[in-house]
């Protein structure tokens, strides 16, 4: 059975993970002779990678009974002893664990805790939230580092969030001339943190034809005032905004080096384009 399809159906169908809220989740990690395979039964997520080999994710959308995945025609079917995949009810592979359920706890690493972006919130901070409730939120457990930033010709004041030594999201406030206050109102958050997600499994680091999938087709708008150049995709998504690095599309206009501001928009992208951040603001009315 090694010389089956599954090596290629990892490559060819690698799916974009769609996570719900996964604060409390704990994933069990076995090993196989031949990979490892880790299951969330409380959010119904599977990762299954073979040794040396790439990694096929699945998620609650696929998910088919209380440890069995749907993907096309093959089944992913994972109990205490070992997972069979089947193609259209013909096995093609398998693989018995070597960890009991138990030992599989102990050896298992956490998945990185993914954080919900909605059309308000990012993980924790949300829109219309004072700075000082979310410090109240957050606790101790987090920094916060102030500064100021200015694009597009609008002064900014910005919090930045800090856990476990990794940045979370930036916090934007309309009051720049001062230092961020505990009544302070955010008004915009970014994140380019890969741990955050929305529902549909889109975020930071996603592909953009993987977007696609989820939103449409989308439009690739270059801006560039006072030499500060950006470039978001807009999926029509209301509130929300999706950040590339320059530049991804494929623009067809032609800009005069001369030229100090611009706005231009195209469909055409880079096939490799990936999300850089995620932007959710005010007013929002969603």
């Amino acid at each position: 059975m090694n010389n089956l399809k599954f090596p290629q159906l990892i490559s060819a169908s690698l799916l974009i993970l769609t996570l719900g809220n996964i604060a409390n989740a704990v994933p069990i990690t076995y090993t196989g002779s031949k990979g490892q395979y880790t299951v969330d039964k409380e959010i119904g997520t599977y990762k299954g990678c073979l040794f040396k080999e790439s990694c096929i994710l699945l998620g609650p959308n696929e998910k088919v009974g209380p440890t069995s995945w749907k993907n096309g025609d093959y089944t992913y079917s994972v109990n205490t002893t070992g997972i069979r995949v089947n193609e259209k009810n013909k096995e093609i592979f398998q693989d018995s664990f070597v960890n009991t359920p138990a030992s599989a706890i102990k050896l298992s690493t956490p998945e990185v805790k993914y954080g919900l972006i909605t059309d308000k919130c990012i993980g924790s901070a949300c829109i219309g939230m004072t700075y000082g409730q979310l410090k109240a939120k957050l606790g101790k457990k987090v920094t916060f580092i102030e500064s100021n930033s200015k694009d597009m010709r609008v002064l900014h004041k910005i919090i930045t969030v800090f856990q476990d030594n990794k940045e979370q999201y930036k916090l934007y406030f309309d009051e720049h001339s001062k230092p961020v206050k505990n009544d302070y109102i955010i008004n915009h958050i970014e994140t380019s943190n890969t741990n955050y997600r929305f529902k549909s499994g889109i975020g930071p680091g996603s592909s953009i034809v993987n977007a696609q999938k989820v939103y449409g087709k989308g439009t690739f708008r270059l801006h560039k005032i006072d030499g500060y150049t950006e470039e978001f995709v807009d999926f029509n998504t209301q509130c929300i905004a999706f950040k590339v690095k320059p530049i991804s599309g494929i623009y067809t206009q032609k800009r005069s080096r001369h030229n100090k501001e611009y706005s231009i928009e195209t469909k055409k992208f880079k096939p490799n384009t990936v999300i850089d951040k995620v932007l959710i603001f005010e007013p929002c009315g969603c």
